[in-house]
């Protein structure tokens, strides 16, 4: 029976980190659709927004047991929260400074620094499945490098790197730690983020509300939708396999901006893309095709 349920749970997390990742891959789009606010300015109001999201969540699902939980993550849970929250303002950072397919495509290192980290730290071993679609999507964002990366914006692409980084961080945290409610970390990453925000604004914060509406957007939706999706689903995946429903993200992300926005994408973006999610596609129908076959066999003679 409790292998019965891990299995529901574990076909859960893929369908949410699948949901949430191609929900994420809006953020560029909406991000070129801000008017007049600034890097700080988004990042305020999105982390208020995110805050306030993940909070009535928490209040939804423990009540007036909340603080109880909050306080429950302790030291590893405020770690966890300044990664993300540092993750999530050089998120913002890149993407106002480079295009959106440049930041994408840099935090496509977040699998591959995230399988680093694992194995050293949580000595947590990948199946083959796994290491070969890395390989295979790695071949694609090299694709997407080579015609994309734009070396006049390096700024932009530094801060993507830190993004891959503290993300990463975040994942193994997270996965080192799966016994514990992670959750409330989410709310700690937002009250980092506002307070870094504000004290460099000065208090400054003035927002027309298109501007605000959509910085809600992105932080009380989408980021925290995929946020709380990423929490849950490191408690059934191992932490690099996690991170690899993020190449969604990574394909969609430019693909929507050159639709909507009119920012130029190369052919080499479309091709790499192509190949990202065909790396993904092939590697869900393996896995069904060998938890079917497995049933299968399994069943009594």
């Amino acid at each position: 029976m409790s292998i019965f349920a891990f299995k529901n749970k574990r076909s859960l997390a893929i369908a949410l980190m699948t949901l949430g990742s191609i929900i994420i891959s809006f953020n560029g789009l909406v991000l070129r659709n801000i008017d007049h606010a600034d890097q700080w300015t988004i990042i305020f109001y999105r982390a208020v927004a995110f805050s306030s999201a993940v909070y009535l969540f928490l209040l939804f699902q423990y009540k007036k047991k909340v603080l109880v939980h909050i306080t429950k993550i302790g030291s590893r849970g405020l770690t966890a929260g300044l990664f993300l929250g540092s993750a999530n303002m050089f998120f913002i950072l890149s993407m106002t400074t480079t295009t959106v397919a440049n930041t994408v495509f840099t935090i496509s290192l977040i699998p591959f620094i995230t399988a680093i980290f694992a194995m050293f730290f949580l000595q947590e071993k990948l199946a083959k499945i796994t290491i070969y679609t890395m390989i295979s999507a790695l071949v694609g964002v090299i694709i997407m490098f080579y015609g994309a990366l734009d070396s006049g914006k390096i700024l932009g692409n530094i801060f993507a790197l830190c993004t891959a980084i503290s993300f990463s961080i975040f994942a193994i945290i997270l996965r080192s730690n799966k016994h514990l409610d992670m959750l409330p970390c989410l709310l700690i990453s937002g009250f980092i983020a506002m307070t870094v925000s504000c004290a460099l604004k000065m208090g400054s914060l003035q927002i027309s509300l298109n501007d605000m509406l959509l910085s809600f957007l992105l932080g009380g939706f989408m980021s925290a939708f995929v946020n709380c999706c990423f929490v849950f689903a490191t408690r059934y995946m191992v932490a690099a396999e996690a991170t690899l429903f993020f190449f969604l993200e990574i394909s969609l992300s430019p693909i929507w901006v050159w639709l909507f926005a009119n920012e130029s994408t190369a052919r080499s973006t479309l091709i790499g893309g192509t190949f990202v999610l065909l790396s993904l596609l092939i590697r869900g129908l393996y896995i069904k095709f060998a938890a079917s076959h497995n049933s299968i066999t399994a069943l009594p003679k």
